[in-house]
């Protein structure tokens, strides 16, 4: 009796397969692609929400005098807030709008350097001295207030005083005049 002759071949068993993978893995693949696209979501919007300030201040580079510069500043300021808050200010209440859409640490800085040149654009001999001190106020105003970081209700909390001498004038009793 041969001891080797009893002996059988050896059988390897199945190999094992990767799939179904652990539950932790599955949630980790989907924890990552939530990631990602909640990233890339965020980042266009981040773009999008800065496409209309890169291009006020491509065309800022080009613009020479003050009445192009406020035009520039309140297309700009339509872009991102509503028309009915912006569209009919001129002059020291648009400038007013601007300084409050501003940090409080630029909002100095853009009030010396802008001066009086919203009160003049509108004037037939309109100066253009100082115009590099005024595009260097748009330039700081496109910077740093778009898109805005106050919501709406800030800025106009910050606005209050002419909405409040309004209001006042709007509320007086009226003296109505008595048909006998």
């Amino acid at each position: 009796m041969d001891p080797l002759a009893q002996l059988s071949d050896i059988h390897l068993p199945d190999n094992v397969h990767n799939y179904p993978i652990a539950p932790g893995w599955w949630l980790l693949v989907v924890i990552t692609l939530a990631i990602l696209v909640y990233s890339i979501i965020k980042l266009r919007q981040y773009f999008k929400a800065r496409k209309v300030q890169k291009q006020a201040l491509k065309k800022l580079s080009a613009v020479s005098d003050t009445r192009a510069i406020v035009t520039l500043l309140k297309w700009a300021a339509l872009q991102y807030f509503p028309r009915m808050h912006v569209a009919h200010l001129t002059g020291n209440q648009f400038k007013d709008f601007l300084i409050a859409s501003l940090p409080a640490k630029h909002q100095e800085n853009f009030s010396t350097l802008s001066g009086e040149h919203f009160n003049l654009t509108y004037q037939s001999n309109v100066n253009e001295h100082n115009v590099d001190n005024f595009s260097a106020a748009a330039k700081l105003w496109l910077s740093h207030a778009l898109p805005p970081k106050k919501t709406l209700t800030m800025l106009t909390n910050d606005l209050n005083t002419t909405e409040i001498d309004n209001q006042t004038l709007e509320n007086k009793p009226q003296i109505s005049e008595v048909k006998s």
